[in-house]
């Protein structure tokens, strides 16, 4: 991991608050669902693991001490018991770290001139105290009281201030946003229209953001903004569902509204959604690796939000998580930043194409013809491991071939012409072949429902059943269409039947799966973050970069006009961030600009097939190929770092 931390961790017991009724419904959801939709395809908080607590633990106050240790305070634990122990968790080992003058739960804690202080909070009764823990002598002392008792608060800082925001005294919710610093009282500097408990509160820009929590019964969408220098109250905004129990976060001045619930703690979200401070308006911004409400979130040095514990529904939780920002598309150079090669399947040919959109290399040339060399609706085209050959799958031929670059060799790796079959040496319309290292190609046999790993015409390994196609992975898949590798040996598989995308690891263990939200999946490719780019075979096509659950942080899918994709096979991602797609039939290679949102190269007429200058029928696969320093095609150097990872024999 790239930031280091410490955990400070008070395990306190803590009771739930009352959700209240109403639910999201069809409209919130429409709303949300469009939300994911316009998301962008980077500056979105991806998910990696923290390690663990040493007890699980939900709605625990958290603050970050300067030196970046943090400190949660409070919380359910597994037990259902309030405790006052504090544990210190440094690098896995657990240290004893103090005590509370008493158990409490459901309060807010903020870091002020190096102490933590802990606001409010409660077991059977509300309290109104304002604590003070010592990290260096570990001891807690009560320092200050508030206006009234409060748990289920809120709290952020303003410079040398704390704002402690809404809050319960056991009978009603209270409207009150309390300023306090240290040595001071605590004074009522603004007041909510409404009272308002287990809101999400954070700063940024000098103002407070206060999202969603519980009104009266239910859970609230609202919005606010609330401005220590005018102590002004405004609505700012709207969740796209109303939501409590969430956690808040600022990070690079962006307010993250994490997790929480709706009418029940049965519809815990894993949605982390952005708000823009100033003018409110929210847009999805990344996922949980699981639905939590009441955990903790800070940000520490370091440039991420780490979130601890939390409720799935049922039970606390131990995990502890970091949200960072998915490293950002670079400015592209140029539109095509290299060479494409193209599978031009319906004119039984392979060309490369550069940057200005000439064939400066082509299969076959007339003198391969006259040799009997020709292919037969070339389907994909993959450069091998060393740029010496290019390996092409016949899909509707049912063979894997190869073309070496220099010599225009031809010849078949594995299957029998115009024979479907899944006995030894036959496939029925293979899709995809990857050649990898060692001389080894897998493939998605689509029919047979099955991703083999071929070697001198052996398989070698084999993923799901032969012939038995439903979706069970990674013991069965559906009709596959995909398997791209991905980093340490593993494979990213499509499947036809209801839009499921696998990931098998090295081992052959099942990673993740989920349904892609497109209607015919085609060849998902990973990217950083552990996003997937994935190509929508449909028309209008569309092209969606989505993570690990499926949801949708980028899409692009013009309806109308030149933009329009007509069944796109494959997207890929090139070095520049750009991304090149098979516009099969609109007959056209284009190259998409994810920041304008816009094809920005394109190589073909649209809509218009022809073998003549300039022109494809069908393209249906392509590799991106990059250039030497004197612009020459660097074959040897077109293979990612994943198509080398071993494949393990089985």
């Amino acid at each position: 991991m790239a930031t280091a931390f410490v955990l400070v961790v008070v395990l306190v017991v803590a009771l739930a608050g009352t959700g209240g009724a109403g639910g999201r419904g069809r409209a919130a959801a429409a709303r949300s669902a469009k939300l994911k939709a316009q998301a962008r395809a980077s500056g979105d908080l991806t998910y990696s693991s923290g390690g663990q607590l040493a007890a699980p633990v939900q709605d625990a106050a958290a603050a970050v001490l300067p030196d970046g240790r943090i400190v949660l305070l409070g919380g359910i634990g597994a037990s259902g018991q309030s405790t006052s122990q504090v544990t210190i968790v440094t690098g896995g080992h657990r240290v004893a770290g103090g005590a509370l003058p008493a158990p409490q739960h459901d309060a807010a804690a903020a870091t002020l001139a190096g102490a933590v202080y802990v606001f409010g909070g409660g077991v059977q009764s509300s309290y109104d105290h304002i604590l003070r823990y010592d990290p260096a002598s570990q001891r807690t002392t009560v320092v200050g009281k508030l206006p009234r008792a409060s748990s289920d608060v809120a709290v952020a800082t303003i410079g040398d201030t704390a704002y402690i925001v809404g809050g319960y005294d056991g009978v009603t919710a209270s409207p009150d946003i309390v300023a306090w610093k240290p040595g001071g009282p605590a004074r009522v500097v603004g007041r909510l229209p409404t009272g308002l408990r287990y809101a999400g509160v954070a700063e940024s820009g000098g103002r407070l953001v206060i999202a969603g929590g519980s009104v009266g019964q239910g859970p609230s969408n609202a919005i606010y903004s609330f401005d220590p220098a005018t102590k002004a109250v405004r609505l700012i905004g709207r969740l796209p569902a109303a939501r409590t129990h969430a956690a808040a976060a600022t990070l690079d001045g962006r307010v993250y509204l994490i997790g929480g619930y709706g009418a029940t703690t049965a519809s815990a979200t894993d949605e982390i959604l952005e708000i823009d401070p100033l003018s409110g308006r929210v847009r999805y911004a990344g996922t949980l690796p699981q639905p939590l409400s009441d955990l903790a979130a800070v940000t520490p040095p370091g440039g991420s939000i780490v979130f601890a514990g939390g409720s799935d529904g049922v039970a606390a939780q131990t995990e502890v998580g970091l949200l960072r920002p998915a490293p950002p598309l670079p400015a592209p150079s140029a539109a095509l930043p290299g060479d494409i090669l193209i599978a031009d399947r319906g004119n039984n040919r392979i060309l490369l194409v550069n940057t200005r959109k000439q064939v400066i290399w082509r299969f076959p040339t007339a003198a391969d013809l006259a040799l009997g060399r020709r292919l037969r609706y070339d389907d994909d085209v993959f450069v091998a491991p060393g740029g010496a050959q290019i390996v092409a799958n016949e899909e509707d031929s049912h063979v894997i071939v190869e073309v070496d670059v220099a010599t225009h060799a031809l010849k078949v790796l594995y299957g029998h012409l115009d024979s479907p079959g899944s006995g030894p040496g036959y496939l029925d319309t293979p899709d995809d072949a990857y050649p990898l290292a060692g001389g080894v190609v897998s493939v998605a046999d689509a029919y047979n429902c099955r991703i083999l790993y071929i070697r001198a015409h052996r398989i070698i390994r084999q993923l799901g059943r032969t012939g038995a196609c439903y979706h069970s992975p990674p013991q069965a898949f559906g009709d596959v269409n995909g398997d791209t590798p991905t980093p340490g040996g593993g494979v990213l598989i499509s499947e036809v039947n209801n839009s499921w995308i696998d990931a098998i690891d090295a081992h052959g263990h099942l990673t993740f799966s989920f349904r892609a939200p497109v209607s015919y999946p085609s060849d998902p490719q990973p990217l950083s973050g552990g996003r997937i780019l994935l190509a929508d075979y449909t028309n209008p096509g569309q092209i969606v970069i989505v993570d690990q659950r499926g949801h949708v942080l980028w899409r692009y899918g013009p309806h109308s006009g030149p933009g329009r994709l007509d069944h796109p096979s494959l997207a890929a991602m090139l070095p520049n961030g750009n991304i090149a797609v098979n516009d099969d039939y609109r007959d056209r290679i284009v190259v998409l600009d994810p920041r304008q949102g816009r094809i920005v190269w394109q190589y073909g007429h649209t809509g218009q097939s022809g073998t003549g200058a300039g022109q494809l029928k069908i393209p249906d696969g392509l590799d991106f190929v990059p250039q030497t320093l004197s612009g020459q095609p660097n074959w040897a150097a077109t293979q990612q770092p994943i198509f080398n990872a071993p494949v393990l024999v089985r």
